[in-house]
């Protein structure tokens, strides 16, 4: 369980940390859209010298907590896993259409801007919505590992290396990951984002084939191979939190 931290003041902003530990070899410190503050570390670092670390970067943290308030929140309202019901797909919103049959295993299908659920009519209302966020989720997650794998090929052919495996995961806090034995990790939630929004993830984790931390060679490496990723890295920032299912 993450530890909490007493408040460490900036200016006129204060604020705790939670602790995370890791197997990782530096700190990382991150800012929730939702203004938490969580320090992932190496678990033979001492709270002492975590506590250091993050004194010392205080005035980003500060900074960045001043900006949470321009994050799009996500609709409070659940969506229904009814006929008429839009979800999104590289930005674009499709609409569902659910069919019942008589088949017992349920088959989805997506025609243009339609997608297209038959599911067994037997079903009682329960096993009928539980069913429907099961294959929903898992054609989400197919159509992540195809959009994606498609734009790490095109995207791996300015760089020297290739990663030996992608990996598509439902993560809460994090868009990406780069393990040591270079296997890229995505969240499939990136695929509701518009196209360049999915390619500034891609290209960020192919860096960190070359440059594992976040260090200037890093960010100059990402911006020789995607200009534009300050800008989707913001748009990323603002409106994460509404690149969700959430259904009734």
């Amino acid at each position: 369980m993450p530890k909490t931290s007493p408040k460490i003041s900036f200016g006129e902003t204060s604020f705790a940390y939670s602790i995370i530990r890791t197997n990782r070899t530096t700190i990382a410190i991150i800012v929730e859209p939702d203004g938490s503050v969580i320090v992932r570390a190496p678990y033979d670092l001492s709270e002492e010298t975590v506590e250091e670390k993050v004194r010392e970067k205080r005035r980003w943290v500060a900074e960045k907590l001043t900006k949470t308030d321009e994050i799009v929140k996500p609709v409070p309202k659940r969506r229904e896993l009814v006929s008429g019901e839009k979800i999104k797909l590289k930005d674009k919103l499709i609409r569902l259409k659910i069919h019942h049959f008589d088949k017992r295993r349920t088959v989805v299908e997506l025609d243009k801007n339609t997608l297209h659920i038959y599911i067994n009519k037997d079903l009682n209302e329960l096993e009928r919505k539980e069913e429907l966020k099961k294959v929903l989720l898992k054609w989400y997650k197919e159509q992540a590992k195809d959009i994606i794998s498609t734009r790490v090929d095109k995207f791996s052919k300015s760089f020297d290396l290739k990663p030996n495996g992608i990996v598509i995961r439902s993560q809460q806090l994090r868009w990406g990951s780069c393990t040591k034995n270079n296997i890229l990790n995505f969240n499939w939630r990136i695929v509701m984002a518009p196209i360049s929004a999915i390619d500034y993830i891609v290209v960020h984790e192919l860096c960190h084939l070359k440059e594992p931390l976040h260090s200037i060679e890093f960010w100059n490496l990402l911006e020789s191979h995607f200009p534009e990723y300050n800008k989707w890295k913001e748009w990323l920032r603002i409106n994460g939190l509404t690149l969700d299912l959430k259904f009734e």
